[in-house]
């Protein structure tokens, strides 16, 4: 691709755009235009591609693999002609986004929730009772904050080891 090329295609691709690279309302595209752009796609090198990739989906393109830029690329410039995605199917997608970071966030709290906070852990190792305080920002043992049981439990025993193994706490099972 020439140099007097990217300049038309840049010079016309807010045009063909509509009112520029904005999610709602959906941008568009002529059909020829967009079929034009997909005929020179093959003929691109990697960095107009990713030239091309910035300025039809408005971010940097962190790819270096020149098939999926340009099968990509065709998939955008044809969403674009066709009118973009249904509303029905953005509403769907924002569902299982939600659904998703809802899961997450569960996950992550179940092994924090395992023991009350404000509460002390007691383990007799080697003839030695330790004693660890759980707060709700993580666990003290001998005045210094850790974040996780298994830091405490590494410290005492001197290798690798989990911490609730190493307490005998076991989590509450999921109901």
């Amino acid at each position: 691709m020439t140099i007097d090329e990217q300049k038309e295609i840049a010079r016309k691709l807010p045009a063909m755009l509509g009112a520029g690279v904005e999610r709602k309302p959906a941008p568009s595209m002529k059909p020829e235009d967009g079929k034009a752009l997909i005929e020179k796609l093959p003929s691109m090198s990697r960095n107009d591609l990713k030239k091309l990739w910035t300025m039809l989906f408005g971010g940097a393109c962190f790819t270096a693999r020149v098939d999926w830029l340009r099968q990509r690329l065709e998939w955008r410039i044809k969403t674009l002609v066709n009118g973009g995605i249904s509303e029905r199917a953005m509403a769907r997608a924002s569902e299982i986004a939600d659904e998703t970071i809802l899961r997450m966030s569960a996950r992550a709290f179940t092994r924090r929730d395992a023991v009350p906070t404000d509460k002390i852990i007691s383990k007799k190792y080697k003839g030695v009772v330790y004693e660890v305080i759980q707060r709700s920002d993580g666990f003290v043992y001998l005045g210094k904050h850790y974040a996780t049981l298994t830091e405490v439990s590494t410290l005492i025993a001197g290798y690798f080891v989990s911490g609730n193994k190493f307490f005998n706490i076991t989590p509450e099972k999921k109901k």
